[in-house]
């Protein structure tokens, strides 16, 4: 292969790695979506249409060992390139198996017999703040956050500008901090009042709780994602050594 050819090739393996993240933003999408709206036959498509992000993924892997054996025709900064490309794919993949997860959650949540399927816009403390509606209004905005932190990433990386991917990496904090947050007022459900309270307004309130914080850990984690990709940047353009935010439990 000669380097016009390797390089009409990377541009090929690009252009698919941008493809799958545009992929995995619909299907971030379509999860926000349900998590408002509990739309079944949307959440269902976004399960289903996980397969062609797990089938891409694997075509874009397959694609870079091909490429890889064609190293000796690349520049330095090409090889980088193949081999981060392995990395960001993955992180991709995990951000759209987050995204299925909510949607999975979401179908799986537990109402009340005879009562309607709907979230409870009654306060569960004192101060009328907390309720289970606001809680879910507050994983949908955590879930924006999220989401604008992926569409910067993803614009980062169709220019591998580092710049960007600097800015990406630092605001990752503003999500952490949102998700403390979310999280902190789902804990304070679960005793005192707030959980007496819940019981008695549905049986089924805590247990929705319960899978409420998994969805917050899934957006949580896709800024981490979003950070690795970030991280794959810098070592692309600048031959730096990444340090990557590992997954630490399969929730």
């Amino acid at each position: 292969m000669t380097r016009k050819s390797v390089s009409q090739e990377l541009k090929r393996l690009v252009a698919n790695t941008i493809h799958l993240g545009a992929l995995v933003e619909q299907a971030l999408r379509r999860a926000l979506t349900v998590l408002q709206t509990r739309d079944e036959e949307l959440a269902t498509l976004l399960l289903t249409n996980d397969h062609e992000i797990d089938r891409l993924r694997n075509a874009v892997e397959k694609q870079a060992i091909h490429l890889l054996t064609f190293s000796q025709a690349m520049t330095e900064q090409d090889v980088r390139l193949l081999v981060a490309t392995f990395s960001i794919v993955r992180d991709l993949e995990r951000i759209g198996d987050g995204a299925a997860g909510i949607a999975r959650n979401i179908l799986q949540l537990p109402f009340e017999e005879g009562k309607e399927p709907s979230f409870s816009q009654h306060p569960l403390d004192s101060t009328g703040y907390l309720s289970e509606a606001s809680i879910v209004q507050e994983l949908f905005q955590l879930g924006m956050e999220a989401l604008h932190i992926f569409q910067e990433t993803m614009k980062a990386l169709a220019h591998l500008d580092v710049a960007t991917a600097r800015f990406v990496w630092q605001e990752d904090d503003v999500v952490d901090v949102r998700y403390h947050m979310v999280r902190h007022n789902l804990m304070s459900a679960f005793w005192g009042t707030p959980a007496l309270t819940a019981i008695q307004q549905d049986n089924k309130m805590l247990q929705r709780m319960t899978y409420f914080l998994w969805m917050a850990h899934k957006l949580e984690r896709i800024s981490d994602h979003c950070s690795n990709i970030c991280e794959r940047i810098l070592f692309i353009q600048e031959g730096k050594a990444a340090i990557v935010h590992e997954e630490h439990d399969g929730m």
